[in-house]
């Protein structure tokens, strides 16, 4: 596994989503290292980390996070995990609640309804069929707000830019371990066995893991705060950087109270 650390403090391990790499936290690190010790890594199958043959699981890549907490040395984290990295995150916190101090849950699901199963079998046809500059910029249209393609082109292309420029693209093998993992992710059912501090957050525009799945979440897991980001998408942590930091750093400083909202 591949990784960073930034920053001193208490322990933050940041868990990115489907396909993305540390990099993808970019707009985190440097406002979150100035009060944690933040961890940022590659899970299996993307960046810089191995990609083995499949079977992954949901569950595999939270093992793979609870043996770099524990090769680092660190006995308990506040954790923080987006999409694909919220299940990972929601798994970490079942299979090892004594590593996890705190938990963020941002723009992720208990378990995929049909709609997203038919999704992800409709990206490994885009990824097969598709150009990699046609296949970066068809995801994007599920990742953004309508909202930045309108206001901030600019930013959307440069997103497009770099993800391209990237030296470690994901494998093929990467690609299909991960959204496999996806599909048979469900921790509906055990939610209510995950007791520490909990935040849920989304932006009111994701499209691909639209709110109802975070109010979802909010209902089964104990004492867990809902807060909604406005104006962005399922990229909310890059659209609208300032806020989810905050939201972030509010959390973990306990000004953030349980919300059913």
């Amino acid at each position: 596994m591949f990784y960073e650390e930034t920053g001193g403090g208490e322990p933050l391990i940041l868990i990115m989503g489907f396909g993305g790499d540390h990099l993808a936290w970019a707009f985190q690190v440097r406002a979150l290292a100035e009060h944690y010790r933040v961890v940022t890594f590659d899970n299996r199958g993307a960046g810089q980390s191995d990609a083995p043959e499949p079977p992954y699981t949901i569950r595999t890549m939270a093992d793979d996070t609870a043996g770099l907490i524990a090769a680092l040395g660190i006995e308990r984290a506040h954790v923080v995990g987006v999409s694909m990295g919220g299940m990972i995150a929601q798994e970490l916190a079942l299979a090892y609640p004594g590593r996890v101090r705190s938990l963020h849950l941002g723009c992720t699901t208990a378990r995929p309804d049909t709609h997203m199963k038919a999704l992800l079998a409709a990206w490994r046809d885009m990824r097969a069929a598709l150009t990699p500059d046609a296949l970066v910029r068809a995801l994007m249209l599920w990742l953004f707000s309508y909202r930045t393609y309108d206001e901030r082109p600019e930013f959307v292309e440069a997103v497009i830019q770099t993800a391209l420029a990237n030296p470690f693209p994901q494998s093929l093998t990467g690609f299909l371990g991960q959204t496999a993992a996806i599909e048979h992710h469900d921790t509906l059912a055990r939610l209510p066995g995950i007791h520490c501090p909990t935040l849920v957050s989304v932006a009111e525009d994701d499209i691909l893991v639209p709110p109802r799945f975070s109010r979802e979440l909010v209902a089964r897991i104990p004492g867990a705060a809902l807060r909604a980001v406005v104006g962005a998408g399922h990229v909310y942590f890059w659209e609208q950087a300032d806020a989810f930091n905050a939201l972030c750093l509010d959390f973990l400083a306990g000004k953030i109270t349980p919300s059913r909202a």
